[in-house]
């Protein structure tokens, strides 16, 4: 039930030659051109595995875990000390010219190449007959494309701001792109998500799960949402994740035109049909679907759920959700799959990087505030565990004295791989109980306390019956609920790689961080060198400035 990923090498990253003059005209020393390759739903459904395949890199991986995670105040790592590159950037102590800052924009916009490749060559498809179900299977590859590259974007936009938005069709004379501006990016982003979820069927199952369905593309546009607002200003934003929340959550109905916001003054509907291959009107039999502006979502409601039950809707523990007991959960929208060689050798991409060996063994553990905060949650034993203990599954937990390892990080014994450089976990990216508090915090900036209240308990009371704890959140004014909510995101939503990017977009990262460091035991005190104004974001790769020749500008206090 796992995607193969089949890597395909179409053309080349544009992104790492921007200095050659010669590249578009080599021989072709094969049969296969972009001219001639994409012409079956076969063919353009390899492209879209290759698109998928840039989330299962151990590049893209490693720079999640460590901007989203080892920035943060959640953890405390083993070369915070030292000079590396990774000490540097968690130190707040770097330079454009670090490595792991090229690393994340360079794998982010191979990403965005690959996904360009489809939607740009999407029209040389050619359908044998006009069967309905043809058409959906291009529209389906078409619409994951855009969900993909709005995630890689939406990676770039939190972590450097504005940065430039590549043309679906590269050409030599546009090979160097000035930056948009953040909202520019954000609008570009929105505009994918929203044409993502009407394109998609609700959910992917059976031999498709992995697949991002319009359930994942509106979980991630609320996330999206959540960043373009800011907390406690009015804002449009704040209203629109009130409307999906109440669709995807609430099980209220929604409209194609309205999760588009669909202008007839700017594009005709049966253009927009057409572009989003929809079967056009003009070859429609009397069996298939017209859609229109006032055409209903289909309902999701019942799709996902807080509880934790299995994929086959059997009891799990909290702690077994983040391993192969609990991939494709009730309650997860949208996962990178990970697939464990057979034979236990190495060097395919889709086994994963070796998170198990590396994270939950030598490099991150919990950090002293982040373990004060847990010592009163029913998680905790379900979420870390303490050197000298042993996992949920028995294992001896060896690591360093007085060090609390990340359960969510761990491999059971029982499903751990062959090889030591695989990992065979699936990631979880977008979970339903992220979209439950992300409905919870909007509903709160709307002066619908009572409602945020009863959403943001969901999680909570969730997490309760690990313990047959009793205690609840409780009703406030606006600043209350707000900084219970984000004390719940924190609690469920701790050590998944967003911990840093979440600080900064509720406005109070430099807050947090210097007072971690004050409260660090350590001699670098990791978090003093935070700049307000500053570091909330990272500066354009130093590289790409150079290369651009100064078209791309830099970010300022960098």
């Amino acid at each position: 039930m796992k995607i193969k990923i089949i890597l395909l090498s179409i053309t080349c990253s544009l992104f790492a030659f921007y200095g050659c003059t010669d590249y578009l005209n080599k021989e072709v020393l094969g049969y296969s051109t972009l001219d001639n390759y994409y012409q079956t739903p076969y063919q353009l459904q390899e492209a879209l595995n290759g698109t998928y395949n840039i989330l299962q890199s151990d590049l893209f991986m490693n720079t999640e875990w460590i901007f989203g995670e080892a920035c943060s105040d959640d953890v405390i790592g083993n070369d915070e000390s030292t000079t590396d590159q990774i000490s540097q950037l968690v130190n707040f102590n770097f330079t454009p010219s670090n490595t792991w800052i090229l690393n994340r924009y360079t794998v982010n916009y191979q990403g965005i190449s690959r996904a360009n490749q489809v939607i740009a060559n999407v029209n040389k498809v050619k359908l044998a007959s006009t069967d309905y179900g043809q058409y959906s299977t291009v529209r389906y590859i078409l619409g994951q494309a855009k969900f993909l590259r709005a995630l890689f974007y939406f990676n770039l936009v939190k972590t450097y701001g504005g940065v430039p938005i590549r043309p679906e069709v590269e050409k030599l004379d546009s090979l160097v792109i000035p930056r948009s501006t953040k909202e520019e990016v954000y609008a570009y982003i929105e505009k994918d998500l929203r044409e993502a979820i009407i394109m998609l069927p609700p959910q992917f199952t059976g031999t498709d799960l992995g697949h991002a369905g319009s359930g994942a593309a509106i979980g991630l546009l609320m996330k999206v949402l959540m960043y373009e607002a800011k907390p406690g200003e009015v804002s449009t934003k704040w209203s629109d994740i009130v409307d999906l929340g109440k669709y995807f959550i609430d099980g209220n109905s929604m409209k194609m035109g309205q999760v588009l916001k669909y202008d007839s003054t700017t594009e005709n509907w049966e253009s927009l049909r057409e572009r989003l291959w929809f079967k056009p009107k003009a070859l429609l039999a009397s069996t298939d679907p017209l859609e229109t502006p006032n055409t209903q979502l289909s309902s999701i409601a019942n799709l996902y759920g807080i509880n934790y039950s299995s994929y086959y809707n059997t009891p799990i523990a909290y702690w077994q959700i983040f391993n192969q007991t609990g991939e494709f959960y009730r309650g997860s929208i949208f996962e990178v799959v990970f697939k464990e060689s057979a034979d236990g050798t190495t060097g395919d991409q889709n086994q994963g990087t070796a998170i198990f060996q590396d994270l939950w063994q030598n490099r991150l553990w919990t950090s002293p505030t982040m373990l004060t905060d847990l010592l009163n949650d029913p998680r905790i034993n379900q979420v870390i565990a303490k050197h000298g203990t042993s996992t949920p599954d028995g294992e001896r937990v060896n690591t360093v004295e007085n060090r609390w390892n990340v359960l969510k990080w761990y491999c059971p014994i029982a499903q751990r791989p062959q090889n030591t450089t695989d990992y065979g976990e699936n990631r979880r990216v977008i979970r339903y109980a992220d979209v439950v508090l992300i409905y919870a915090e909007a509903l709160n900036e709307m002066n619908q306390g009572a409602q945020a209240l009863t959403q943001l308990n969901k999680s909570k009371i969730a997490a309760n019956a690990i313990t047959g704890t009793a205690t609840i959140y409780i009703g406030g004014g606006y600043g209350y609920m707000r900084n219970q909510i984000w004390q719940e995101r924190r609690m469920e939503l701790c050590f998944e790689w967003d911990r840093f990017f979440d600080l900064v977009r509720q406005g109070r990262a430099a807050s947090v961080l210097h007072a971690f460091a004050s409260a660090s035991a350590t001699n670098n005190q990791r978090g003093k060198n935070f700049i307000e104004g500053v570091n909330e974001i990272f500066p354009i790769p130093q590289n790409e400035i150079d290369i651009s020749n100064g078209v791309v500008t830099q970010n300022p206090g960098y």
